[in-house]
């Protein structure tokens, strides 16, 4: 018995160990894939992202920067905070308002109803320079974004290095994307491993305990 005791004892130990183990792997995920979370300000990109909206970006390289995403961008055009926008022209597309028509490349931009009011409400024509993105909220009438800086030596567009640490990949808004796989595997990860931990710190406190109480009986 005291031998199986032993036995048990330490596998209770290797559980928990394991628990641990899982527990700084999900961690580990959590801290080093660039993951953040930011709060919506204001109502440039309603009705998609209101006021008070959680966002959860992650951190991206420049050339993983694609059009129609949406980013946090600290603090573009000298603004005295981080904006939310999305990327509409990427280095080397022409974006254009002329008459109320808006184009990308000589084309109109197929948008939803939601995002056309307000637009085109002043005409610019802009070829967005290498390594650069124009954005655009989504709420056109209240948005500030690159076509109120068009005339500011950039044509209002933002290095794409100003792009790379906020992609939102989550939001608590409505037709919000799922959550990333990665951090649905870390969380399931800490989750196993505090079970695990928890379990055989339990097992292995119970089988001390009745170690100690079979040792005083046979005193």
């Amino acid at each position: 018995m005291p031998k199986r005791r032993a036995v048990g004892l330490w596998f209770a130990v290797a559980v928990g160990a394991l628990g641990i183990l899982c527990g700084a792997l999900g961690l580990a995920v959590v801290l080093t894939g660039g993951y953040a979370l930011h709060r919506m300000d204001g109502t440039a990109m309603a009705p998609g992202l209101r006021q008070g909206d959680r966002m959860l970006t992650d951190r991206v390289a420049a050339a993983d920067v694609r059009r129609g995403e949406v980013y946090v961008v600290d603090s573009p055009w000298g603004s005295s905070s981080a904006v939310v926008s999305r990327v509409m022209a990427l280095g080397g597309d022409r974006i254009t308002c002329a008459g109320g028509q808006f184009t990308l490349d000589g084309k109109p931009v197929a948008e939803p109803d939601v995002r056309r009011t307000g637009t085109c409400s002043h005409d610019f024509d802009v070829t967005v320079p290498p390594g650069r993105a124009f954005l655009m909220g989504d709420r056109r009438d209240q948005a500030v974004d690159s076509r109120q800086r068009t005339d500011d030596g950039q044509q209002g567009t933002v290095d794409l290095a100003e792009l790379t640490t906020g992609r939102v990949v989550w939001h608590s808004g409505p037709d919000s994307p799922a959550l990333p796989g990665k951090l649905i595997g870390a969380a399931a990860l800490l989750v196993l491993g505090a079970l695990l931990a928890l379990a055989g710190l339990v097992a292995s406190v119970v089988l001390a305990s009745f170690a100690i109480v079979r040792r005083r009986a046979a005193a």
